[in-house]
């Protein structure tokens, strides 16, 4: 008897051969970038396995997001050392842009929330 539901890793194997147009598709130094995206993923096997996602596509790309968050953290901290006195390393301290007025989405009013019974 053979298993009957894929390893994650099959399942990243499959993904990336789904994209394999939009692979060639890339310039070759993407290409390179894009490879190394899914080998990261293989680092997160275990964690993909005990979600057991209907749809390993999440899986994937919460994967590479959660390793590109590892990689960007790690760099702040070489840019921004603990001993130095910024209040939050890496984050844009500029403030908010209020609204212009001009766009009927972003600055509508929101509707007060209806009373509660």
């Amino acid at each position: 008897m053979g298993r009957t539901v894929p390893t994650f890793r099959q399942l990243i194997e499959q993904a990336a051969q789904r994209w394999a147009k939009f692979r060639r598709a890339l310039r070759r130094e993407d290409q390179e970038h894009f490879d190394r995206l899914f080998l990261r993923v293989r680092s997160y096997t275990q964690a993909a396995t005990y979600q057991c996602s209907d749809n390993p596509m999440e899986a994937i790309l919460l994967s590479i997001a959660l390793d590109q968050e590892k990689r960007l953290h790690a760099v702040e901290q070489q840019v921004w050392p603990k001993e130095t006195n910024h209040a939050t390393p890496g984050m844009d301290t500029r403030p908010v842009p209020q609204p212009a007025g001009n766009d009927p989405v972003a600055d509508r009013t929101e509707p007060e929330a209806p009373p509660a019974d």
